[in-house]
This record gives C-alpha cells, structure tokens and sequence, in this order.
C-alpha cells in the first residue's frame, strides 16, 4: 500500500515536463526540442531598454611659441568649443601667437618638453601611458636632448540619462 502512493509520486513529476515539437510529431521525437515557454502562455523577457547614452567628449592644446607655454581645454562636448577654450586662454594671457596644436576625441593626450628652449611635442592615444611613452619620444627626436613629459589627460566620456 506504501509502494503505491511512491510510485505516483515519482509518475506526477514527469507530467510536467514539455516539450516544443513540430506539428504532426509525437512528444520525445529527436525533432522536438526544450519548451520555450510559449505554449503555456508565458512569454519572454524584452531585452533590457537603455536608461540613457554616452557622450563622448573633446579636448585641445593651444601653444605659444613665443612664450613656450601650452593651454588646455578638457571635457567639451564639440571640438569647436574644446578648441576655441584652449586658443581663448592662451589669447587672454596676452599673446598674439596662439596656435592650435592638438585636438582629440574620447582619448588620452600627452605633451613632452625638452629643459629650457626647444619644440614641444603632443600625441593622442588609448592610454596615458602610451601617450606619454610616444610623447617623449618624439620629444627626444626633434631636439636632440632628453625631455619630460609636462602634461597628460584623458577625456572622460559623460553619461546622458534618458
């Protein structure tokens, strides 16, 4: 009497169990596959929506060559504004030879400068680190000297909220 109610115990477990097969073939053909939940009315999940999107931003380096000095601009939104703040800060300290020397989107920048006179030298990148490295190279190559590296940044994307 025990035995019976066993054996229906382990039988109801496999009442549950679906398939999905093609119409016309008999449930546990090799043709027929796991139920993906639409015969019993469940449906799948949507694919998640975007709560918002990345904006990628704009720097710049504005040089003087009178004067040896470099201004930055970091974080615009376009390159016109990224540029136009780096020549606006070297013009308001009161030069007239304000250059635009590099402008770059959503990488890394580096400036290397020889001691005392000689040309600098800005690269953009994936990495500080790699900027930094071609940076003094190129530094070291037009001027014959050792140089260092005088300025690194990257720009950092901004996230937008739907």
């Amino acid at each position: 009497m025990r035995a019976i109610p066993l054996c229906l115990a382990f039988i109801s477990f496999g009442l549950f169990a679906q398939t999905a097969c093609p119409v016309s073939v008999a449930p546990g053909s090799p043709q027929c596959g796991p139920d993906s939940g639409t015969s019993r009315g469940d449906s799948p999940l949507p694919p998640p929506r975007p709560t918002g999107e990345w904006i990628k931003t704009w720097g710049a380096i504005a040089c003087s060559a009178s004067q040896g000095e470099s201004w930055t601009s970091l974080g615009k939104t376009s390159r016109a504004d990224a540029e136009s703040e780096a020549v606006n800060q070297c013009e308001v300290a009161g030069l007239s030879d304000c250059k635009l020397t590099l402008s770059y989107q959503n990488q890394c920048v580096s400036m290397a400068s020889p001691p005392g006179a000689g040309e600098s030298s800005a690269v953009s990148g994936k990495t500080k680190e790699i900027t930094s490295r071609q940076a003094l190279n190129v530094c070291e190559k037009i001027n014959n000297q050792s140089c260092s590296v005088v300025y690194s940044a990257c720009t950092a994307p901004i996230f937008k909220k739907y």
